[in-house]
């Protein structure tokens, strides 16, 4: 239904860049026509009201947290909780407790964030934020327990999945953060943030082949074949891997240099 408005707001938009519009809008004419075709199709179907689960408004506390400076953002969020103008209380206290942690002040915020916990509430979002307060405090041995506790319960969450690496980081416990990143590694291995948290604990501990070795991967699936081939190059240089190591490298050099020739065979072709 916001189908047909969105592309007017775009067309008018559109007209402002003249020739200089960017390649979607000149790809993609808006024609009126076809914004008619969209307001239509929306009459033509029966409305069906959506109820927005807590984790959309989380996620939109969250953002709205983030905007202007801490202080107006825990001002806002001071009247929604106390006004109860919030559709989500929940949501509402999350808020506040991130623009309390955006303004500094911690213990303001673990006040707000255990009346969250009294609304008996469950998200991997609260979990987070709970270890996230405890790693402002430096207790990094307490958001380590939260982060496990709460993967227990939410295992699908990549956000409780970075957070307790980051968290056994904190801590130096590189060799642990390693561990637990190729696990989940063996869960999903197009994950691009996992491949570069594991550079970074490679990197800290001074493993630098296998460290190159990862961030390659990372580039590679964000699309950045010329940079994962250098990452490889780099590590195909390192002095400390074994044997294996090392013919895992060339061979995964090897097989990158190729498809980055193709490409750009295709490219001069035109392709």
């Amino acid at each position: 239904r916001g189908m047909g408005d969105f592309f007017e707001r775009l067309q008018k938009a559109s007209r402002l860049y003249d020739n200089n519009a960017p390649v979607y809008l000149r790809s993609h004419p808006l024609t009126v026509e076809r914004i008619s075709d969209m307001q239509s199709r929306a009459q033509e179907s029966p409305y069906r009201q959506v109820v927005s689960s807590l984790e959309f408004n989380l996620v939109r506390a969250k953002l709205r947290a983030q905007q202007g400076t801490p202080r107006e953002a825990v001002g806002d969020f001071e009247v929604l909780v106390r006004d109860r103008k919030s559709a989500s209380q929940a949501a509402a206290r999350y808020g506040l407790v991130y623009a309390l942690l955006r303004a500094k002040d911690v213990p303001a915020a673990q006040r707000e964030f255990e009346a969250l916990r009294a609304l008996k509430v469950s998200s991997p979002m609260i979990a987070g934020l709970g270890a996230e307060l405890r790693s402002s405090v430096g207790d990094t041995a307490g958001a380590q327990l939260i982060y496990r506790d709460a993967l227990q319960r939410f295992s699908q969450s990549k956000s409780l999945v970075y957070g307790y690496v980051a968290a056994l980081q904190a801590a130096h416990q590189y060799d642990q953060a390693v561990r637990f990143v190729d696990e989940q590694l063996q869960l999903d291995l197009a994950d691009f943030k996992l491949y570069a948290l594991q550079a970074k604990n490679y990197a800290a501990l001074g493993q630098r082949l296998q460290q190159h070795r990862a961030q390659a991967e990372s580039y590679l699936l964000q699309g950045q074949l010329a940079q994962a081939v250098e990452q490889l190059e780099y590590a195909q240089k390192s002095p400390d891997g074994s044997f294996y190591e090392q013919s895992a490298v060339d061979a995964r050099l090897r097989e990158l240099r190729k498809r980055l020739l193709d490409d750009d065979k295709r490219k001069k072709n035109g392709g």
